[in-house]
């Protein structure tokens, strides 16, 4: 390839545009370099991008950039890039075609780095295989994120979900809005407070707060009081899952009451079965399934507990919300006869909370319909532990979950 035809490649692959031109290019074996020159003569007018008015220069300031290897060898982009003087007297450097504004890499590189991130799920892998450090990784996610979010127009909603999760120990949480008909997470703010809710959902349009139709949530009264006062239309839908980890939580301080007394009395039959309360038995008729058959057939407090939490997904199947309501009120009758206070507690919560549920049967939403996004979210969340503040965290999310354009202009 002669060196005129080298020279094309380079701006052609840059996206080199009048009045720039790739000048020079030259190669490094000892170092494993390519370096290329782009210049820009020194006569070009530049206008002031806001009033589009005829700019002086200031200065020029030597710049380099990253590039996509070239058969293994480092690539790096060099140019002398102006600064202009502003109409209201702020210096700005011009943009340049192959990078983005204050960048450190070209168009394409940041691309390739985007990719291995969606590919890595971490900054540590996508740093390794770009050979570059996590920091610089980590502004490539920060400025895809910032460049998605100016460029999302976010449509009609009509399903959203509101969530909390633990991001740190000592309670500290972050809340999660979600479009659940996209699965696209929409915005993370830190903390589950009234406060924190609120702007999390006046961040949204006016047009697509009017178009709620259905809010799914935990029972959490920050969310309950804002969803009911900015969007006084739409149903509330408690989550399922949250509502199954309470019942959860319920059984299984029946089994702490009943271990202890059965300790006392010589029995270790539930040492050690905490687990097999809480997960799901789909068929008991399974030989696998035998020896907590075993403890079903002992008449313990515990197992009547287990049968309530299992017999409340009944609910879910319900067509009819007659129907419906009437098997809920036998369940909490039966939850209050049980004689367990624990049971009794979990059926007074679904008794308040009972509209809640119930609308399930008219928005059969849940904040865990979204594929896979639970589980990004702990793995983020694992990751967050070594991130220096919240909103390293958010634009993870941001970046894994909101279904943004994130790729350079």
């Amino acid at each position: 390839m002669s060196l005129l035809n080298i020279k094309e490649f380079y701006g052609q692959s840059l996206g080199v545009k009048t009045p720039w031109k790739v000048t020079e290019v030259s190669i490094d074996s000892e170092s494993r370099q390519v370096r290329v020159r782009v210049e820009c003569a020194r006569g070009v007018p530049w206008a002031d991008p806001e009033t589009r008015e005829r700019a002086a220069v200031k200065d020029w300031q030597e710049r380099t950039w990253r590039h996509l290897d070239t058969c293994e060898y480092e690539t790096v982009i060099s140019a002398s890039v102006p600064r202009i003087i502003l109409s209201d007297g702020r210096t700005m450097m011009v943009s340049v075609p192959w990078a983005e504004a204050g960048g450190r890499f070209t168009r394409s590189f940041e691309g390739h780095v985007i990719e291995l991130l969606t590919q890595c799920r971490t900054v540590k892998g996508a740093a390794r295989l770009a050979g570059i450090t996590e920091d610089a990784v980590d502004g490539v996610l920060k400025r895809a994120v910032e460049r998605g979010l100016s460029r999302r127009a976010i449509a009609e909603l009509k399903n959203i979900g509101l969530d909390e999760k633990a991001i740190r120990k000592g309670h500290k949480y972050a809340t999660i809005l979600t479009d659940l008909d996209s699965g696209a997470v929409i915005d993370v703010v830190e903390d589950r407070t009234r406060e924190a809710t609120i702007a999390l959902l006046t961040k949204l349009p006016e047009r697509s707060l009017a178009g709620i139709e259905a809010v799914a949530m935990d029972m959490w009264p920050a969310f309950i009081g804002t969803v009911e006062e900015l969007l006084p239309e739409a149903s509330i839908v408690f989550d399922r899952f949250h509502i199954k980890k309470h019942l959860n939580e319920a059984v299984d301080r029946v089994r702490k009451a009943e271990n202890r007394e059965l300790g006392k009395a010589g029995s270790d039959v539930l040492k050690r079965t905490k687990y097999e309360w809480l997960r799901n038995h789909e068929d008991l008729r399974v030989q696998s399934e035998a020896e907590f058959r075993e403890l079903l057939a002992q008449d313990l407090k515990t197992g009547a507990a287990w049968t309530l939490k299992e017999n409340f997904d009944r609910l879910w199947g319900y067509a009819s919300m007659a129907w419906a309501v009437k098997f809920l009120w036998s369940w909490t009758e039966a939850a209050r006869g049980s004689g367990l206070t624990p049971m009794a507690r979990a059926a007074d919560m679904v008794e308040r909370h009972a509209e809640g549920i119930l609308n399930f049967l008219w928005h059969p939403i849940t904040n865990a319909a979204a594929e896979g996004i639970n589980s990004i979210i702990q793995s983020l969340k694992h990751a967050a532990r070594g991130l220096p503040n919240f909103e390293s965290f958010r634009s993870r999310i941001l970046f894994f979950l909101g279904r943004l354009d994130l790729s350079p202009a």
